[in-house]
């Protein structure tokens, strides 16, 4: 059940731009669910990394062009050289409460910073991707929304919205089985039941197809910073139970 319900928030979350993995910690913590490192968290990126395939299923070859892999494989630097080179720290991240309860809301804020836009390019340059790039980077930070700090960026730039909604999922799909290649001799040690790993990861892939075509239907009424709102309060409540259960037992 744990598994259902983590698959289930994994799969809205990762693409409703309000962080999946804050979301992860803070239900694992309450739930009491311990995992070792990211190893859930890298199986059910994998599942919503399908979900992104079949709902980009017409878009991806036509989007995929020559002058476009070079703007691809440049956005994609940041987060392959720094998941990398700091993966035993970001995994000591996913652990880390507090954190969450502050990136959420920074996440928030960036949302409600580009709430109105200059939408002047319809195309992306390799300076352009790179910093998108690094948005997504620090999105390796549990509680900082990949999809909403890159779409954010990007709308920042003066990307239009239909451009920047396609480049934010269009990329998190080299980083999404990146992530997974990278845990794949963790998961094969790991002691997680695969029945566990399974119910998780068709949860998410579902939901996550539901929660993409939401979230094409708020960028396109421009409505992303609505969601600011729903990461403030989630941040808040979030600090004041902790502090709460701390007390209570002292």
């Amino acid at each position: 059940m744990k598994s259902l319900i983590l698959g289930i928030v994994q799969g809205l979350t990762e693409f409703l731009p309000i962080s999946s993995s804050g979301h992860l910690v803070i239900l694992k913590y309450w739930l009491n669910f311990r995992s070792e490192g990211a190893i859930m968290e890298a199986t059910l990126h994998f599942a919503t990394l399908l979900a992104i395939i079949v709902f980009f299923r017409r878009r991806i070859l036509d989007y995929v062009t020559k002058e476009r892999i070079l703007i691809i494989i440049v956005g994609t630097i940041p987060i392959a050289l720094i998941g990398i080179i700091f993966k035993d720290e970001i995994e000591l991240m996913f652990n880390n409460y507090l954190l969450v309860t502050v990136t959420l809301s920074v996440t928030g804020l960036m949302l409600f910073l580009s709430r109105n836009p200059k939408e002047s390019k319809e195309e992306l340059d390799l300076k352009m991707a790179f910093i998108i790039g690094l948005a997504q980077a620090l999105a390796l930070t549990p509680g900082i929304s990949r999809s909403g700090f890159t779409i954010a960026t990007a709308l920042l730039l003066g990307v239009s919205r239909k451009k920047a909604f396609e480049f934010s999922f269009i990329l998190a799909i080299p980083a999404l089985l990146g992530a997974f290649i990278i845990n794949i001799p963790d998961i094969l040690e790991t002691n997680i039941e695969v029945p566990s790993l399974l119910t998780g990861s068709a949860a998410a892939f579902f939901s996550g197809l539901l929660a993409l075509w939401i979230f094409y239907k708020v960028i396109i009424k421009k409505n992303l910073y609505l969601f600011s709102y729903y990461l403030w309060v989630a941040s808040g409540v979030s600090l004041f139970l902790f502090l709460s259960s701390q007390i209570l037992r002292q």
